[in-house]
């Protein structure tokens, strides 16, 4: 599927001497804007493209600087990549888990992303799709009887049943699986609390909170012990096997099973977290929408033929190419919930970003989602709406530029391909086999964390060979 160019009109770069970006209106003594970003963060983040494209926010005693236009968050991910590495959350995971590629700078990161690329190459994922497919179809088969399932738990284990078999080659028994979904919930609750504490030291206080973050680490890192370790694991084909087959180019050494662990944990976390929130979006969404989950089902079946077939199909990169209402439907998915709420950069020098002068030391702090509900690039921002990625879309061409769903410049997400695959797959392999069953009263809510999860929606999941499709 094709991939979305960042938002970069020169003319949104302002010229002239910079100055310091305006403070946010509001705020507390002593706790600043901490209220109103905790109560409802992702509103209070989207208020802010109203103060300037940066805008200071006292957290506590912190400032913190948060960038709301495209064009500058394209700007500090790209230009400044180097004079802005990532900020406090991502340092939390790197105490945690090691020097891994989500949470590395510099070299280290550049080798190890060189090292990792080879496993998420269009070939790869097209050799990773009919697995894909095998996992829905498998999981599937335990709720596609009608009954209400409750879709963020069912997508958590689908999402993490592609990652083990696609990316590891090994399966996780359900003991295991289990242990991970537990864990993960208070990994991440921990990884924003740890990054909003006013000094570092807080981070070993016995607090619940930080008592659960460290039982979440342990947990996980015995999972990933477990399936890295299986003697299934690692065939000659998968991301494991490339790591242990890797060199460190500065060095020469193979990399250490420390190295490997941290980037095993990097892969299982972003894949599974990021793409089951994204899948609970996606039923959210066609539920609601009933006009756009026809027309998808109508693409699907006029392509793939007779859903009767179903069990037939064969899902490729090029089937994608026939399915343009289907790609923009998952487009428009990506652009409304994109998964990571929240990222940071710290400033290692004065830099200079569009109009607005940035002190060293400062905190940088952006949210793709927000960025992607901003009304000036994407008008009626908060409805699903996936004809505005047509063609003939008069707005389609300022929001082409201004969605960035994986990201921009070194760090941008190593497995966009594989994410646009399998959000793909697991749409047409679903709407292929099951009809959509709504549940009175039954939707997703928004719980944001380092990531905007789907919480509370349930959905029946029927044959559509049942009679019951054609009444």
């Amino acid at each position: 599927m094709a991939t979305l160019a960042p938002y970069s009109d020169p003319q949104d770069l302002a010229s002239g001497s910079a100055a310091p970006p305006p403070r946010a209106p509001g705020g507390l003594p002593g706790l600043g804007h901490l209220i109103p970003l905790l109560r409802d963060p992702l509103a209070f983040i989207e208020s802010l493209a109203g103060v300037g494209g940066v805008a200071r926010v006292q957290l506590g005693p912190r400032s913190v600087y948060v960038v709301t236009a495209p064009a500058l968050v394209h700007e500090l991910l790209v230009s400044h990549a180097h004079d802005a590495p990532r900020g406090a959350v991502q340092q939390t995971l790197r105490d945690a888990f090691g020097d891994g590629l989500l949470m590395s700078e510099g070299t280290a990161h550049r080798n190890r992303r060189r090292s990792m690329q080879s496993a998420f190459t269009k070939g790869r994922t097209a050799a990773y799709m009919p697995v894909i497919q095998e996992v829905v179809r498998e999981r599937s088969s335990r709720w596609g009887d009608g009954r209400p399932v409750d879709v963020a738990k069912e997508m958590n284990h689908l999402a993490l049943d592609v990652v083990t078999r696609t990316l590891f080659g090994a399966r996780l028994d359900d003991g295991l699986a289990a242990a991970f979904h537990r864990a993960l919930p208070d990994l991440v609750k921990g990884q924003i609390f740890h990054s909003l504490y006013p000094h570092p030291s807080f981070a070993r206080l016995p607090l619940p909170v930080n008592r659960r973050f460290d039982e979440a680490v342990r947990v996980i890192n015995q999972v990933v012990d477990r399936a890295v370790g299986e003697p299934a694991a690692g065939g000659d084909d998968t991301l494991l096997a490339l790591l242990r087959s890797a060199t460190d180019p500065a060095t020469g050494e193979p990399l250490t099973e420390d190295d490997v662990r941290s980037e095993a944990i990097t892969m299982f976390g972003a894949g599974t977290e990021t793409a089951s929130t994204t899948m609970t979006w996606l039923l959210h969404e066609l539920v609601r929408h009933p006009d756009v989950l026809a027309r998808v089902v109508a693409e699907l079946d006029g392509h793939l033929g007779d859903p009767a077939g179903a069990a037939d199909d064969v899902l490729t990169p090029e089937t994608f190419e026939h399915l343009p209402y289907t790609r923009d439907t998952l487009r428009e998915l990506l652009r409304l919930h994109t998964p990571n709420a929240f990222l940071m950069r710290t400033a290692a020098r004065d830099l200079t970003l569009g109009a607005y002068r940035i002190p060293a030391g400062s905190e940088l702090l952006f949210s793709l989602t927000a960025l992607h509900r901003h009304s000036e690039f994407f008008p009626d921002p908060h409805t699903f709406d996936p004809d505005r990625w047509s063609a003939d879309a008069r707005s389609c061409g300022a929001a082409r530029r201004a969605a960035m769903p994986f990201g921009a410049g070194k760090h941008k997400c190593v497995g966009e391909d594989l994410a646009w695959a399998e959000i793909g797959v697991v749409a047409a392999t679903l709407l292929r086999t099951y009809r959509l069953v709504p549940v009175q009263d039954s939707a997703a809510k928004e719980v944001v964390w380092t990531t905007v999860q789907a919480q509370g929606l349930t959905v029946g999941f029927a044959p559509r060979t049942d009679p019951e499709e054609n009444r």
